[in-house]
């Protein structure tokens, strides 16, 4: 099996029938993201995948480790995280299971199934609503803007 790295994308005809279980390892700066103020702390990461082909259908079970960096929500210091949500997408190129919102229509048009959407998906998931540098962050002065973890300011605001 063979995986587009740029693009996430699996050429269909690499997928054989039956159940397939794949690791790639991919260089996370190659991969057009598209997640805002997140960078990835990872040069590389891991895909599993666990891929189920049958005569209509695609599926795609796995996990993305890696490490990302997202600003804290009070100080703006960089917060790693690591991506604990699993991968999990369905695709087929059965009329009849197309009209479940679950299930993603196959194109014949590039010839390959991606896998960007449930991946970043993945990693979004796995962002906390407001991501903390640490539980007690002060963060930042509203007026004068100093980091309130590291200096005190005359301004006197409590977080």
């Amino acid at each position: 099996m063979r995986l587009i790295e740029e693009t996430l994308s699996i050429p269909i005809n690499s997928i054989p029938r039956g159940t397939t279980r794949e690791t790639f390892t991919i260089q996370m700066k190659k991969v057009l993201w598209d997640i805002p103020d997140a960078d990835f702390s990872s040069e590389e990461g891991t895909l599993d995948l666990d891929i189920i082909r049958t005569e209509y259908e695609i599926i795609v079970r796995g996990f993305l480790d890696a490490e990302f960096t997202v600003p804290c929500a009070r100080c703006l210091a960089p917060v790693v995280f690591t991506v604990t949500e699993g991968i999990e997408r369905m695709y087929s190129w059965n009329p009849d299971m197309l009209s479940d919102p679950e299930v993603e229509p196959v194109s014949h048009n590039d010839g390959t199934v991606c896998i960007l959407d449930p991946v970043r998906e993945a990693i979004i998931f796995s962002l906390p609503a407001m991501p903390l540098c640490k539980q007690d962050c002060r963060g930042l002065c509203p007026k004068c803007g100093i980091n309130r973890n590291f200096e005190e300011c005359e301004h006197g605001f409590e977080a």
